[in-house]
């Protein structure tokens, strides 16, 4: 697909903000502001969930662009133009996904043009690119040549693993960008298509973050030790505190240099101390295997009753660092039957108990494992369904982490 020439309209406030990093709060404050459009009924309805949301946001925040809502709409034409309009008076960069299928309920093509009063023309090249996506024109269903209409003011994006072509398009100094709906083809097109059209006009700092990951204390004791950092982490940083299966997560981020978030980081680990397992990239599963492998243990087998296998789920999705002991496998244990023997060197065992008041469950664990093991030891956990699961799980690999002391 030839690509169409276009004016960059970018406003000159967004021209320079690399140049210098001196004054990292006026690069927050003037971040380009972004929307993002989710299209499709089958995302109000339950039936699909919005992934590309979230994807979305945190390329974004990288990128440095400050994306300030998540919009869905419904397969509604009148609906999508009137975002469409909203958005564009509103926003300095507009993205939407999905909608750019052949059926007569994609609507985002259409949606667009009315908000920006033009009119849909089938384009000849993205007709023949189709014809050659399908391997010639009597193998397309006519219906996909709804997918070459397009917009005079809007160049195409091509799209390497599927027949939806996006568009791109710069109206009065602002950038919207339509893309699938699916997954793997968003992705692509994003990469390939669309973040370098932003960055050339955009040209930011990207957002530089840090995470200090914890277990076995609750938001709020977090924040109490922390004190005045979580309101207070510095000039142009921004401190989160959130809630995970696998503990609970400090995030610091800014737009300046990532140097800056140095002294914060510091701050943090001194003061949440031992509940500290790791930062960053670092995980609960690597840093527990890690101690374990530490000790001289080489390899792991696991017992579980009442998780529903949800430790033997997360060590199997683990992948393994070098020095790190080796997962063997698990058994369940359903009817209180012991299990066959395990030819491992060690045995992280764990129990959970019945939902007891208030959300709190009993956790059993026990190690057997030469030089760091220990016997039951009862963790409380909070949580129901399959997040209860998961945290009963992460608190017997958080015991293991806390295990013996390595020479």
């Amino acid at each position: 697909m030839k690509a169409r020439r276009v004016s960059n309209a970018w406003p000159s406030r967004w021209q320079s903000r690399c140049a210098s990093s001196s004054d990292s709060r006026s690069v927050a404050n003037t971040a380009p502001k972004a929307l993002l459009l989710s299209i499709g009924s089958e995302l109000l309805l339950g039936e699909t969930v919005d992934t590309n949301a979230a994807y979305l946001g945190r390329e974004l925040a990288r990128l440095g662009v400050d994306l300030r809502a998540v919009h869905q709409l419904p397969d509604d034409r009148k609906l999508i133009a009137e975002a469409f309009a909203q958005a564009l008076a509103t926003y300095d960069v507009v993205l939407a996904t999905g909608g750019l299928g052949p059926t007569h309920d994609d609507l985002t093509r259409e949606g667009l043009a009315d908000a920006l009063g033009e009119e849909l023309i089938e384009d000849g090249e993205l007709a023949e690119w189709l014809r050659a996506r399908f391997g010639g024109a009597s193998r397309m269903p006519v219906s996909n040549l709804r997918q070459a209409l397009l917009i005079a003011s809007a160049q195409p994006l091509d799209n390497p693993v599927g027949s939806a072509p996006g568009w791109w398009v710069e109206r009065d100094g602002r950038a919207l960008a339509l893309m699938p709906g699916v997954p793997a083809e968003m992705h692509r097109m994003w990469h390939e298509r669309v973040v370098p059209r932003l960055q050339r006009g955009l040209r930011l700092l990207p957002l530089a973050m840090r995470t200090v990951k914890t277990f076995g204390v609750g938001e709020s004791a977090v924040a109490e030790r922390l004190g005045d950092l979580l309101q207070a982490p510095g000039d142009g940083l921004e401190a989160g505190i959130y809630a995970r299966d696998d503990g609970v997560h400090l995030r610091f981020s800014t737009r300046g240099e990532a140097s800056l978030l140095d002294d914060p980081v510091a701050r943090a680990l001194s003061a949440l101390g031992d509940d500290v397992y790791g930062t960053d990239e670092q995980t609960l599963p690597g840093e527990a295997m890690a101690r374990l492998g530490q000790a001289g243990v080489r390899s792991l087998a696991s017992l579980e009753a009442g998780t529903d296998g949800a430790l033997l789920a997360i060590l199997a999705a683990h992948d393994p660092a070098g020095g790190e002991a080796r997962y063997l496998g698990g058994t369940l244990v359903h009817d209180g039957r012991p299990p066959g023997p395990m030819r491992a060197d060690a045995l992280l065992t764990v129990r959970l108990g019945a939902h007891a008041a208030l959300g709190r469950s009993r956790v059993i664990v026990t190690l057997t494992a030469p030089a760091i093991g220990f016997d039951a030891r009862e963790v409380r956990i909070h949580g129901s369904g399959a997040q209860r699961l998961r945290r009963a799980a992460f608190a017997a690999l958080d015991q293991v982490r806390r295990s013996g002391t390595l020479g």
